[in-house]
């Protein structure tokens, strides 16, 4: 252990930089498997690299990124997150996150979210705070406790385990604490949705409603606080009367019928009746006075009358996750059989006969089809790209980021699928980009098009590989051997051409017809639907609304080092909008790992030292009726480096915490530029590099909480001279050559994912995204800019 630990730590601190330097006045000495015994830090722990790892520690511990410590006795501060395993005596501040494990006795200051597994005996304070067992304070948005001893709660949202613990909120809730859904239609705002949560004789309610000032085109809306008494009458009947405060934006801004902003005193009764376990119907009357903000007068004042349902959220107590297995039982047994198929021959005459028929085929389509110019090749044109490669070309976002390493992809999946290894593989996708480039179009060969395809193309071409031989099954027969065909081809169009030309879509055998081991290898997936709100412009009530889907699968054990081929562990998430004026792709985010290796292996604490290989993706449009703004548009098209995941084993009875850190070398990477549109560029590609922290807590039988920020940073070094084609005629655009305008673009994608498990497979999810981006331009003529906005979704995920 101490040698694997000692190389882990040469390796990325002298490779990678990402590994810290420990300043130790007193000693220094490694774990050790035999003994156990910690690594000790005495006075100033400073991270030179991103990541600060430390046992024993007694002092100050500081770093770029994150910190690791055990026994800690002192400060921690960090950018992202803070974690002591052990106990922790002292201070935690951190933009993100704060975890300790064991007794807390001190201050917790972060962000986002602090959690404590154990006794809290001091302060925490954040947006987000949990903890065992309180025995201090808890200050935040939402606090969570588990077992009350002495203390107090402070915050918006309190939930604690029992019911005698001393919580002031707005709302706050414990196990018998009754939660509904509620949807009703009302005289004042027109359509609503809230939640009610009922304690022993009160309640309170968060929600919004629409349409307060009238039905009419203009869109006017309210979220609102009530709070209030109730009384039951019978086992289903009950009646209330609640005061409720309602901030109302009417988007009338310089309007003389109304002011931009209003508020709402209202008082009602109301007449509950439960018609079943879950569902109910109620009524209210009441009276509302509508005023304005900045003077004591009233706006309007009116009768109020409201008729809705409700739904009863009753808990769910055996959630658990299950495999995807797309075949049966018995094919899931372990033993050293002929289920699975051999490895394929190589065939290098078919590969490059597949990625020759692969550029016809799409240049004739071009061409007779799609009637394009740039495709109608000839001997001059093929001569004319040799004398003038490479350039920077002017395709789309989409196009550039998104289709050409998805096309990349096909020409992987053509070696690939012929029997070459990962590594093998990967200069075919090469080979395939410059055939294109060269023979392919009459535009100049385009170096973005050749990193994007190959390096983009290598990423999604070996999940998509993986995804498909989890479909076949060559025992089939009839309709569910075409439909596992179908599936498979689909997934991957290459390897299903070439199981199609060899004859294996339709070669039926009793030995070597499983192409995945899921004993080896397991999968897990999930399918998300709801509805996503994108703001214009970081504007609370000026959006879009449109439904989305997102498909995660988890591919691979990330501590299993005994599968250590490129992508024996991986994870994908693509996101779809449906929506006529955003983007089909929202998101696409995926990860591989190239190679990993164990740094820690103990009870307490298991950690995974690799290298990962990242694509992402975020696109969208201006948003419909608002500004012109595009709200995001981010690219990580060809992306490599270090990464550190660890997690806490002894915690799994209860619940899964787990946190993983990446820094990567962009090679390639594209943002948003305020000044740049040429042709069908409006965006900025270059080089940089990116740094990720993710937070999975997953409390058994309750819900869960995803905390991820990516920080992304590129460099636009090769920009235009305007000076040769604005105002002038005859000059060919698409020799315009340059990334863009010169400069650097400094970016954050923030997401927090929130989710209540309504059944075995079934949970409600919220998850709220922030995009900041920072853009500074060497043109004296161009002003820096800073944008930010944000999105909101909701929605239901199934499971397997």
């Amino acid at each position: 252990m101490k040698r694997l630990l000692s190389l882990a730590v040469i390796v990325m601190m002298t490779t990678f930089g990402v590994l810290a330097h420990e300043i130790d006045e007193n000693e220094k000495s490694t774990v050790t498997k035999s003994s156990n015994k910690s690594s000790k830090s005495y006075g100033a722990s400073v991270g030179l690299g991103l990541i600060t790892i430390s046992d024993t520690v007694k002092g100050i511990q500081i770093s770029p990124v994150s910190i690791l410590g055990s026994n800690v006795t002192g400060v921690q501060m960090s950018v992202f997150s803070n974690v002591a395993y052990d106990g922790m005596t002292g201070v935690q501040l951190s933009g993100l996150n704060n975890i300790v494990i064991g007794e807390a006795n001190g201050l917790q200051l972060s962000g986002f979210t602090n959690q404590n597994i154990g006794t809290l005996k001091g302060v925490q304070m954040a947006f987000r705070n949990g903890t065992d067992t309180l025995r201090g304070v808890q200050f935040g948005m939402f606090n969570i406790l588990r077992e009350y001893e002495k203390g107090v709660q402070i915050g918006i949202v309190n939930y604690s385990h029992d019911t005698i613990s001393k919580r002031y909120g707005l709302v706050n809730v414990n196990p018998k604490t009754k939660i509904a859904l509620m949807g009703f239609a009302g005289t004042n705002s027109k359509i609503n949705f809230a939640l009610r949560f009922r304690n022993r004789s009160t309640y309170n309610i968060f929600g919004a409603g629409t349409h307060y000032m009238g039905l009419n085109d203009k869109f006017s809306g309210t979220i609102f606080y009530r709070i209030g008494q109730y009384f039951n009458l019978t086992p289903r009947l009950s009646v209330s009367g609640d005061l409720g405060f309602f901030h109302i934006e009417t988007f009338q801004e310089h309007s003389t019928e109304a002011p931009e902003r209003l508020y709402s005193l209202e008082a009602r009764l109301n007449l509950d009746y439960q018609l079943s376990k879950h569902w109910g119907i109620f009524g209210s009357v009441g009276y509302g006075d509508t005023r304005y903000y900045n003077h004591n007068k009233s706006f309007r004042h009116r009768m109020i009358g409201e008729v809705g349902l409700t739904y009863q959220y009753a808990g769910y107590n055996s959630q658990k996750s299950r495999e995807l297995h797309l075949h049966s039982e018995e094919d899931m047994m372990e033993g050293n059989d002929n289920r699975f198929a051999l490895p394929e021959k190589r065939n290098m005459v078919r590969t490059i006969s597949m990625i020759t028929a692969l550029n016809a085929f799409v240049n004739r389509w071009d061409t007779w089809v799609l009637n394009e110019e740039f495709s109608r090749i000839n001997f001059h044109s093929i001569g004319h790209n040799f004398e003038h490669a490479f350039v920077w070309d002017n395709d789309n976002f989409n196009t550039n980021l998104f289709a050409h390493p998805y096309h990349g992809n096909l020409y992987f999946n053509s070696a690939r699928t012929n029997g070459y290894n990962f590594w093998q593989s990967y200069p075919c996708a090469l080979g395939g980009s410059l055939m294109w480039e060269f023979f392919g179009e009459i535009t100049p060969p385009a170096i973005n098009d050749m990193i994007a395809t190959s390096v983009g193309g290598s990423c999604i071409g070996e999940i998509t590989f993986r995804i498909s031989d989890l479909f076949y099954d060559d025992r089939e027969v009839g309709f569910s051997r075409f439909l596992r065909e179908l599936g498979g081809a689909a997934v991957s169009p290459m390897k299903g051409l070439k199981r199609i030309l060899t004859g294996q879509a339709w070669k039926r055998k009793s030995r070597n017809y499983l192409y995945h081991d899921y004993k080896r290898i397991p999968v897990k997936y999930s399918i998300s639907v709801g509805s996503r709100y994108l703001a214009d412009d970081h504007a609370l009530f000026r959006g879009e609304h449109n439904p989305y889907m997102e498909l995660v699968m988890v591919y691979g054990d990330a501590y299993n080092n005994d599968e250590n081929k490129p992508y024996d562990y991986f994870r994908s998430s693509v996101t779809m909008g449906f929506s006529s004026n955003q983007p089909l792709i929202n998101r696409l985010n995926l990860l591989g790992r190239l190679w990993g290796t164990p740094i820690s292996d103990t009870d307490k604490f298991e950690a995974d030292l690799g290298i990962f290989q990242h694509f992402n993706f975020y696109n969208s449009e201006a948003v419909k009726d608002g500004t012109d703004l595009i709200p995001y548009r981010i690219s990580e098209a060809a992306s490599v480096g270090p990464g550190l995941i660890y997690r806490f084993p002894h915690l799994e009875q209860r619940m899964e915490l787990e946190q993983r850190i990446f820094v990567s070398g962009i090679l390639l990477g594209g943002s948003l530029s305020d000044y740049l549109y040429i042709q069908e560029r409006d965006y900025n590609m270059g080089s940089g590099f990116s740094a990720k922290i993710q937070t999975r807590m997953d409390i058994k039988k309750v819900g869960y909480m995803d905390i991820d920020a990516n920080y992304f940073h590129i460099f636009t070094w090769k920009g235009y001279d305007r000076s040769q084609w604005v105002g002038k005629t005859g000059f060919d655009l698409d020799y315009t050559n340059a990334q863009g305008d010169p400069g650097n673009t400094r970016m954050m994608a923030f997401n927090a994912n929130f989710g209540v498990y309504l059944s075995r497979h079934m949970s409600l999810d919220i998850r709220t995204s922030y995009f900041w981006r920072h853009a500074h331009y060497k043109a004296a003529e161009f002003k820096n800019v800073d944008a930010k906005t944000f999105e909101l979704r909701a929605g239901l995920t199934y499971k397997l």
